[in-house]
């Protein structure tokens, strides 16, 4: 999963800018490998990553190695209740397709009641086509996570309508090459 995860975040980096960026939480961040590869593309960027207190030892861990430590603050804490306010962006990479909907608007209205009207939502998830055969990696996906989790991948719109209710409208969908079908769904709070 680690090397999948390298992988998927060279992808990311690849595909949006996250220049211009001044302070960046990534919200369930785990180890910090989609973290560290943003901090390495983007040196002016400072970053917090919110993840459960194991977990961020090891994302500590991680990010000390790859120098860059000095520039991420961790923070051990549950995400449904409270994340850092006021930065210019918050990243869920892969965190949505774990939550039915009740859970994730939950995260969603979290993330929401901490932005400033100018900050963005950056969500990465695999976006489910409308027919299997055009991404069955997603489609396995998909399987996986009702399986195991009783959640599940989600079309494009059904994370606009889901979006739309917790206070944000999509501004645009950054599709990535990943084979696993991400793209980063870049949302606003709504007017």
């Amino acid at each position: 999963m680690s090397g999948r995860a390298e992988q998927e975040a060279g992808d990311v980096v690849a595909a949006y800018d996250f220049g211009g960026l001044g302070r960046l939480v990534d919200v369930g961040g785990g180890y910090g490998i989609l973290l560290g590869a943003v901090l390495r593309a983007t040196p002016e960027l400072q970053a917090v990553l919110v993840d459960q207190p194991g977990v961020v030892e090891q994302a500590r861990r991680r990010l000390k190695a790859e120098g860059a430590a000095g520039r991420c603050e961790l923070v051990a804490g549950d995400f449904f209740a409270s994340v850092p306010a006021g930065a210019d962006a918050y990243l869920l990479s892969r965190v949505l397709h774990d939550w039915v909907d009740d859970d994730a608007r939950r995260l969603l209205a979290t993330c929401r009641s901490a932005m400033a009207p100018q900050s963005r939502l950056l969500i990465v998830e695999a976006l489910l086509p409308e027919r299997a055969r055009d991404q069955p990696a997603v489609i396995r996906m998909d399987l996986h996570m009702l399986v195991l989790l009783g959640a599940h991948e989600r079309t494009e719109a059904q994370y606009r309508r889901l979006l739309g209710e917790t206070g944000f409208r999509v501004a645009r969908v950054v599709p990535t090459a990943s084979p696993a079908g991400l793209s980063v769904i870049e949302a606003v709070p709504a007017d």
